[in-house]
């Protein structure tokens, strides 16, 4: 309630909701003190170096500069991921990465009535194109992620329980040839 009216007390009441104001009207209002402030003046900038050093201060030791890059966050890496980089060095490019769909923690295998069942694949396993290769687990919710192609699995990039993010890879397969049928 603005200062200009003459209201003391209001009430409102909708349905259920009830409110109450209250306020004392002739009571005067203190203006709020005005504060006299001054431009301040920086203090002169120093012609020459200061050379004199406060002892107790211990002197700052150099840090050697680190090429990599440190984060606040546990279990964060930036770039590529360690099993990726063994599988690039390997000298292997024929391999096709399924990526993750979504953002999630992956898991080989999925969870029926609070039991874990066997993984859906492992290294060397021949796989077919749309076979589930593992679960990606959001709030709570399965998502399975599926293969593209048909093949061989050649290495499991992330392990169960990792989280991973939108086009992570997950895992590397050496795609089978398109007449060769895998049963």
């Amino acid at each position: 309630m603005c200062d200009e009216t003459e209201v003391a007390v209001l009430q409102l009441k909708v349905g259920d909701f009830e409110m109450n104001l209250k306020r004392k009207i002739g009571a005067a209002t203190n203006p709020i003190p005005m504060v006299d402030i001054s431009p301040t003046i920086a203090p002169p900038i120093p012609s020459e170096p200061m050379n004199k050093s406060v002892s107790s201060a211990p002197s700052p030791s150099k840090a050697k500069p680190t090429s990599e890059k440190v984060s606040p966050f546990k279990n964060t890496s930036y770039g590529k991921p360690a099993k990726l980089a063994a599988l690039e060095a390997s000298g292997s490019n024929n391999y096709v990465l399924v990526t993750s769909p979504a953002v999630g923690k992956f898991q080989r295998s999925r969870t029926v009535k609070g039991k874990k069942q066997s993984p859906s694949c492992k290294e060397g396993d021949a796989i077919k194109e749309g076979q589930v290769i593992g679960y990606l687990h959001q709030l709570g919710t399965e998502l399975p992620v599926t293969s593209d192609v048909a093949g061989e699995v050649l290495k499991l990039l992330s392990d169960d329980g990792d989280s991973v993010g939108y086009g992570d890879p997950l895992v590397a397969i050496l795609p089978s040839f398109h007449d060769i049928n895998i049963q």
